[in-house]
């Protein structure tokens, strides 16, 4: 695609359902030339509900923007393609998977190839069966979300696959800024379970530093008029005694202080509740948002495909499924000076073999010439550049966690009256230490490998030490509400000024333009305006969160692959550009199935429990133990007579009635109770081995503690300890790649308040010690944060 930020990359696609499709569609729509590689019998997910006119509104919209060729993956057609491939993706099993990497590397030494496994290639699960309920059940959400007193829930949608591919292509274009560079390509692994469980602020450190095994915490939403609304219980909000005419409370001194106002949520909720009870939740909406209250409807799939922010914004795109079109999912990001276009229909099996395969084809990368340059792999794929977080909260780190993990230097800003969010899972859950700041386990997982300085940007000598720094730094990083920096005097247009090179990534809510783009919101409130609440639920008008803020690992992981893209581009035009990523925007294309069920077939999804549209039975069975559960999905008529066998029911296994789909849909009841009978006293890793032996898909639902302790993930090394200063030695969740000649590793704990001011405004700056000690004088800097009304968001 000339123009666009990957447009002279070349990307071979060996993969079916979502996870690797879902790598080449994020390159597709960054200007990447994506070639599927099917075998005669194509992509399974061409069948993948929804359909219409015969064809897959999920796998068109998943491979939209590809050339599709029918090929062997190996031999000659094989050799011919790889030779041109900056980047391969595959999910073959070993040793076929050893065997393709090898004849890569032979032909084609510069490729990136990326292998993407449920569970790794190593380890005990390496060979398990997996289903999208049995990677959700060992993905950490799979045991959070729901009623305390029921089964957890899973998130329908292929959530976990969706997160390994955004994972991947951040590690894909992360190896080829190296190959690029040097001329060396190498191999990536990506293991689905460690890419989603990368994807948690607080479900590991709750464990490791508080001894706190989450659970669920039911349904936070309130009825209202015509559906459901959410109040997020960020702060006090005497705004909303206002609105309600509760003056009663809005004179209760109490309420205003934090701690007080989280003690007494439920009375607020209860006060909430009766007012909403009347009100639509679009007027709740808007009428709390107005007064920047953080309050969200709980949208349906119908709501979403009107929304009027993501039509202002021209968010939309479109997929062509038998013949006609209809509105999909857009991108998510907007990047200014390489923009995304909307990508060409998916490729009929086959549709481009011959063209492809022409000596006569023009390949997008034909003109690229590989670097020679000598750089130690032990320093990362992308050492030598340096990002500039003024972020908070998850999102914006989340962002900035992959170039530190990769070999940037990340220099993150904090303001000592507004520290970065040194809040949750506090060591000990003590907030009584001095340094409490120090200690959150929450802030040290998002912000491992970075340097931290304190300034305050709102004061002229801050902000021109901040342009500095813009001087000398590749990509500026922040997630601040839409209207902060340019209030403070230091928005693109003014960084462009400093450096056009620079690539400025800013994250928000809704956007920075659009009639919402004021609007508060974190990620809980994206689980209900994105449609997310609305699928997720034991029924219709059943509807809960997920335990998390979903959508804020998801932007920060989207707004990593965008900057790395506008580096890409950078390498061809010398300027820099600025992206603007909405959380909606970025989170919604992981319930692309659920819209498209809308848009294509006009049925308005509504949730299902665990259960699937095209298994039975699936489920979530209880198990031995306190609240354990075991997960299973049975896929076909012979793995139905395999469970059968496993639970000692060869009644049913003989019962006509239950031998097919549709039979074992309308009793699911029925067989769920035999299931959980034979279940509910057994070890679920036991029983999840026999059912694998078995050939099914099957694994335990595994809470935090279950997480850390796990063999698997141990063996594989997931799980690193990090010796930090202040909070002391903890075992956290690892890297969601591995690369091969460049390892991710952890360099630095993360960083305490302001630790580097010193080492960076002298290193980098080239302050004296007397102009440095001005700034602490001043009050520009500081060595200590300020907490007016204690520790918190």
């Amino acid at each position: 695609m000339p123009g666009a930020a990957l447009a002279d990359v070349v990307v071979l696609e060996f993969a079916s359902g979502v996870a690797g499709p879902c790598v080449g569609r994020l390159l597709a729509d960054l200007g990447a030339q994506v070639i599927k590689v099917e075998t005669p019998d194509g992509d399974p997910f061409r069948f993948e509900p929804p359909m219409h006119g015969g064809e897959s509104a999920f796998f068109n919209y998943l491979n939209a923007g590809k050339l599709g060729i029918v090929a062997s993956v190996t031999g000659d057609p094989l050799a011919q393609l790889v030779v041109h491939a900056d980047i391969v993706v595959h999910d073959f099993h070993d040793p076929l998977a050893t065997q393709f990497e090898t004849s890569i590397r032979v032909a084609n030494p510069h490729a990136v190839v990326l292998s993407l496994r449920p569970y790794g290639r190593s380890g005990e699960r390496s060979t398990w069966q997996a289903s999208e309920l049995t990677e959700y059940a060992t993905s950490g959400f799979g045991y959070i979300a729901g009623d305390p007193a029921r089964e957890p829930l899973a998130l329908p949608g292929h959530q976990v696959a969706f997160h390994a591919g955004l994972h991947a292509a951040d590690a894909a274009l992360a190896a080829l800024w190296y190959a690029r560079n040097t001329g060396a390509g190498q191999c990536i692994e990506v293991s689905h379970q460690e890419a989603v469980l990368s994807d948690h602020a607080w479900f590991v450190t709750s464990w490791t530093h508080q001894g706190i095994n989450q659970k669920r915490a039911g349904s936070l939403f309130v009825p209202c008029a015509d559906g459901f609304v959410f109040l997020f219980n960020l702060a006090p909000y005497p705004n909303l005694f206002i609105l309600m005419e509760r003056f009663d409370l809005l004179e209760d001194e109490s309420l205003q202080v934090p701690q007080n106002w989280w003690a007494r949520f439920p009375e607020v909720m209860a006060a909430f509740a009766g007012w909403a009870a009347t009100r639509a939740k679009q007027e709740i909406y808007h009428a709390c948002q107005e007064l920047r209250i953080a309050a969200s409807p709980v949208n349906t799939m119908a709501d979403v495909a009107a929304n009027p922010q993501l039509i202002a914004r021209d968010w939309f795109g479109t997929v062509t499924v038998g013949g006609e079109q209809f509105r999909a999912p857009g991108v998510p990001w907007k990047l200014s000076g390489t923009p995304a276009i909307q990508p060409g229909p998916a490729p009929r099996l086959g549709e481009h073999t011959e063209f492809v395969l022409s000596p006569s084809f023009a390949w997008a990368n034909a003109d690229v010439t590989h670097g020679s340059a000598r750089v130690d792999p032990a320093a990362g794929p992308l050492a030598g550049l340096r990002v500039i977080e003024v972020t908070a909260n998850w999102a914006g780190p989340a962002a900035g966690r992959p170039f530190a993990d990769l070999g940037a230097d990340v220099i993150k800003i904090e303001l000592a009256t507004k520290p970065a969010t040194r809040a949750l899972a506090w060591v000990n859950s003590d907030t009584a230490w001095p340094h409490h700041f120090n200690r959150s386990g929450y802030f040290n997982k998002l912000n491992r490998n970075k340097r931290d300085v304190c300034l305050d940007l709102s004061r002229p000598e801050g902000k021109a030490l901040f342009l500095r720094l813009v001087e000398a730094s590749d990509v500026v990083v922040e997630n601040n509400a839409a209207r902060v920096m340019s209030n403070l005097g230091i928005a693109y247009d003014t960084l462009r000024e400093v450096n056009p090179r620079i690539v400025m990534c800013s994250l928000s809510g809704y956007g920075h333009t659009g009639p919402e783009r004021n609007y508060a919101a974190y990620g809980s409130n994206m689980e209900t305006v994105s449609g997310l609440a609305s699928i997720l639920g034991y029924a219709p008008g059943e509807h809960f969160g997920t335990g998390s803020f979903y959508a804020d690992p998801i932007t920060g992981s989207q707004a990593a692959l965008a900057a790395l893209a506008a580096l890409h581009a950078r390498r061809r035009s010398g300027k820099g550009q600025w992206i603007d990523v909405a959380l909606l925007e970025a989170v919604t294309p992981f319930f692309a199935g659920a819209l498209l069920e809308y848009t294509v077939t006009g049925h308005v999804p509504t949730p299902r429990g665990n259960r699937s549209a095209t298994f039975a039975p699936q489920g979530y069975y209880r198990s031995a133990g306190d609240d354990c559960w075991l997960a299973l999905t049975v896929r076909d008529d012979h793995e139905w007579q395999e469970l059968c066998s496993v639970i000692g029911r060869p009644d049913l296994a003989t019962d006509s009635s239950l031998a097919t789909l549709p039979g074992r849909q309308l009793h699911h009841d029925e067989i769920d109770a035999a299931i959980a009978a034979w279940s509910e006293t057994a070890d679920h890793n036991h029983a999840a081995k026999l059912l694998q032996a078995a050939g099914i898909p099957a694994a335990p639902v595994m809470a935090n503690w279950e997480v850390v302790s796990d063999n698997h993930l141990n063996s594989r090394g997931f799980l690193v300890p990090i010796q930090h200063p202040e909070a002391g030695t903890h075992l956290f969740c690892g890297f969601p790649y591995r690369l091969e000649n460049t390892p991710t590793r952890v360099h630095r704990p993360a960083p305490m308040f302001a630790e580097h001011n010193r080492e960076v405004f002298a290193g980098v700056l080239g302050l004296d010690e007397a102009a440095i000690q001005a700034l602490y004088t001043s009050g520009v800097t500081s060595d200590e944060p300020v907490y007016a009304s204690g520790p918190g968001l």
